[in-house]
């Protein structure tokens, strides 16, 4: 408790300085949240790295976020985020009991959690689909409930990309306020119904009607790391990005990504944005697995994290089949894996009953394609994503 007091006063003084930043570096505008309940569990979108400060700066109260484990392993930047912020770790890819007792012991003292619903960055400008025992643990924890809407977070800060952020309209605000009592009346589905509903943001459709600009330098950097195959020739692991440009080097076809998000030189494939394009991978991986067609990466290391300290399993090539991952003397049944998911560009993390490991792709290549051929191979389908 007296942890959380210093956090508060920290955050109360820190959060004007917050606001100048988000709005110099982002143009981000927000809506400040009023008629609170004195402590609820607050659910918003992901699309950032900065999303924790654009939640944060609509309210004045101090918040405790649940954040990935592996921010524990930042060493000293680490020691200034928990300094400030005091996050509830989650490990990826598992369900974590320890944080559940956490979070559930936050709300219950009186104080105030955040959670990213979807545990992960979009990679489509879509929201994900949030985990049923989400709505599980909010009707346990007997508290208050708030939705937030974060409005083009995907441009302004693109998973895939390098090259840097880019300025344009971003705006953040409650969406909804739920009280203790209203979600004691609900039912666990319910309460996932209207997390869903809340939430729920596609990008591109908001672009349709408002036509925002995002700009920055190298618009298209590192968009091989979303784009796995070439959308015309078809080749895996075929492209190449440079500037606002993404070229295949098999067939030398391209196209270019502009300032408002869309794709143009590849029309007569019908793809002219981010979001046809993942349509356009997920079904070429379903193909790929009724094909039993094997995704691979030249290099990569696998580690175990337990009490935050790493270990390396072993590191080689890669190798996802219908069967097992491989990579080195490693080998994991897909049957044994009990969940999947991914930080970042290049990482994967996944669970089994007894053991939680995290898979660094070291060659650069796409770490999405193996996310994408697992869930096809493991549930028969790609559900971790909204198209």
């Amino acid at each position: 408790m007296r942890k959380i007091k210093k956090n508060k006063i920290l955050w109360k003084l820190l959060r004007p300085l917050v606001i100048v930043f988000l709005y110099l570096k982002f143009g981000y505008t927000f809506k400040k949240a009023c008629n609170l309940p004195d402590s609820f569990i607050l659910l918003s979108n992901h699309n950032t790295d900065f999303d924790p400060l654009f939640v944060g700066v609509s309210f004045p109260q101090f918040m405790r976020y649940v954040a990935s484990e592996h921010i524990s392993r930042w060493k000293f930047a680490f020691k200034f985020v928990n300094f400030i912020f005091n996050p509830i770790l989650r490990p990826k890819g598992t369900v974590a009991s320890s944080t559940v007792k956490d979070i559930l012991r936050t709300v219950r003292g009186g104080n105030n959690v955040c959670m990213f619903a979807e545990g992960s960055r979009s990679w489509n400008g879509v929201t994900a689909p949030v985990l049923p025992s989400t709505g599980k643990l909010i009707k346990s924890s007997k508290s208050a409930l708030v939705t937030y809407k974060i409005k083009g977070g995907y441009f302004v800060s693109p998973l895939w990309s390098s090259g840097g952020t880019r300025r344009g309209k971003i705006h953040g605000e409650v969406v909804n306020i739920y009280s203790a009592e209203q979600i004691s009346a609900m039912s666990v589905d319910e309460i996932n119904q209207i997390i869903k509903n809340d939430l729920h943001e596609d990008a591109y459709a908001t672009q349709e009607v408002e036509n925002n600009t995002y700009k920055g330098k190298n618009l298209a950097q590192e968009m091989e790391s979303l784009v796995y195959y070439c959308p015309n020739c078809k080749t895996l692991e075929s492209m190449y990005s440079s500037f606002d440009t993404v070229l295949c080097e098999k067939c030398n076809d391209w196209f270019k990504y502009d300032k408002y998000g869309n794709i143009s030189g590849i029309e007569d494939t019908g793809i002219t944005n981010l979001k046809d394009m993942f349509v356009f991978l997920r079904d070429k991986t379903l193909e790929d697995a009724k094909n039993l067609v094997e995704y691979k990466s030249t290099l990569c290391s696998i580690i175990t994290v337990k009490n935050h300290v790493e270990s390396v399993v072993s590191t080689g090539e890669i190798t996802l089949s219908h069967e097992n991952l491989r990579c080195g003397d490693f080998i994991i049944n897909i049957a044994d894996i009990t969940d999947m998911s991914m930080h970042g560009k290049y990482s994967l993390v996944l669970s089994t009953k007894d053991d939680y490991y995290e898979i660094n792709i070291l060659d650069y290549s796409s770490a999405l394609k193996f996310y994408m051929l697992f869930q096809a191979y493991k549930y028969g389908d790609i559900i971790r994503f909204n198209f």
